[in-house]
């Protein structure tokens, strides 16, 4: 047991396997993980004997959470065959902050992590434009 909170990444093509990759640049080494790209010609029932697999291998003893990336896809509706077990965790539309928040808080105790959870999706966009920046520099000349 690692204490950390086992985590499954699904995507379409390879993004789960590179935003993985993008994540271990900025916060370093992860363990206790794994990914899974769906590809078109993939068979729905191997690839559910595949998740099942994959995830067996991580130690869940402190709970699962699946990211996958879009509500619908493959992934997701794959991923929903989890939901059976105990302390799963089952998050739509991840990115690269949504993703990083989660993994720096994995030592918490899994009551805490849909908190965690929900308030990097909160915070894990921010949109910028010509206008914000015009605002922006409006303010600073108030000082």
């Amino acid at each position: 047991m690692n204490g950390e909170i086992a985590l499954m990444v699904m995507s379409h093509g390879l993004f789960a396997k590179a935003a993985m990759e993008s994540l271990e640049l900025v916060i370093g080494k992860q363990n206790n993980y794994d990914t899974m790209a769906i590809q078109l010609v993939d068979n729905v029932d191997a690839l559910k004997a595949e998740l099942f697999e994959k995830v067996d291998k991580l130690d869940r003893s402190n709970g699962l959470v699946v990211f996958a990336d879009i509500v619908g896809g493959t992934p997701m509706n794959l991923a929903g065959n989890l939901l059976i077990g105990e302390n799963v965790i089952l998050c739509s539309g991840f990115n690269l902050p949504v993703l990083l928040e989660f993994s720096l808080n994995r030592g918490r105790d899994f009551s805490e992590i849909r908190g965690v959870i929900e308030h990097a999706y909160s915070n894990g966009m921010s949109l910028f434009t010509n206008d914000k920046l015009k605002e922006e520099e409006e303010d600073d000349l108030l000082l």
